[in-house]
């Protein structure tokens, strides 16, 4: 499911169901189609490489657009390319409208962070919880202005979880979410994994269930993580493993996936 926005010179305005829409910065109809299916890929259906794929043909169509090249900048594996890409947002972000900029800073204190990490530079605790102030502030203030948007309020979400710990995030998730965005896959898989958190087991699989019956061939390596995450949760680490490994075998580049296989040979090894 890819969401449709008429483009408004980075402005708000209503549409024809009464809702407010955004353009993210672009007035280009693909390259806003191909920045949200670049979300879709990596949320909903656990795809980091055709994510970056749809991230950078976003780029294609409009190459100046600032916030869909920090998409670009936070996806590449490149390091020199996310130095070089976050200099170029950094000397231009003062151009940008009010609402693109407050996702933009926050993504460029993500890139901050990965070019510390890259270069061996520990993220301080007070780097780190500015970051995590200005995600939760930049967020939040987008998400209410625009709640039909799935994705940023997706990782407003994950912020909420860093911050506050897995019950603010969930009812949070049940509070702020629409039906709609209640059945795309990362509500229902990022859900399930806060039960977990919280002890809900039960809970948790009925959402995996509810994943699992949305048969959605795309989606399979959501599947398979929730599914390692319900194992893990069980202390069954070989399970797990063999679903981590068959997501990486389909997709070399999820990132979560290859973290959750090292820490459970870790685990195995011990």
């Amino acid at each position: 499911m890819v969401l449709q926005f008429s483009a408004c010179s980075n402005r708000d305005q209503s549409n024809s169901s009464g809702k407010i829409s955004f353009d993210y910065g672009t007035e280009d109809d693909s390259a806003r189609y191909y920045f949200l299916k670049g979300w879709e890929e990596i949320m909903d259906n656990g795809r980091w490489t055709e994510s970056e794929k749809a991230f950078r043909k976003a780029m294609e169509f409009d190459p100046e657009w600032l916030l869909g090249k920090s998409l670009v900048a936070r996806i590449t594996r490149d390091t020199e390319e996310r130095q070089q890409l976050y200099k170029e947002l950094d000397s231009l972000k003062e151009g940008t409208g009010y609402y693109e900029r407050l996702l933009l800073d926050v993504n460029m204190m993500s890139l901050q962070a990965a070019n510390n990490r890259d270069l061996g530079i520990v993220n301080s605790k007070d780097f780190q919880l500015k970051r995590a102030r200005l995600a939760e502030r930049n967020f939040g203030l987008f998400v209410r202005k625009f709640p039909q948007d799935h994705y940023f309020k997706a990782e407003y979400i994950e912020h909420l979880n860093n911050n506050y710990g897995p019950k603010t995030a969930l009812d949070s998730l049940k509070f702020l979410a629409n039906d709609e965005q209640l059945n795309l896959g990362f509500y229902i898989s990022y859900a399930a994994r806060l039960e977990l958190e919280l002890g809900n087991l039960s809970e948790a699989q009925l959402l995996f269930d509810q994943l699992e019956q949305s048969q959605n061939p795309d989606a399979i390596n959501s599947l398979l993580m929730l599914k390692a995450d319900l194992y893990f949760f069980q202390d069954s680490l070989v399970q797990a493993r063999q679903c981590v490994e068959k997501v990486i075998q389909s997709d070399s580049n999820h990132m979560i996936a290859r973290g959750m296989q090292a820490r459970i040979d870790q685990m195995l090894n011990n």
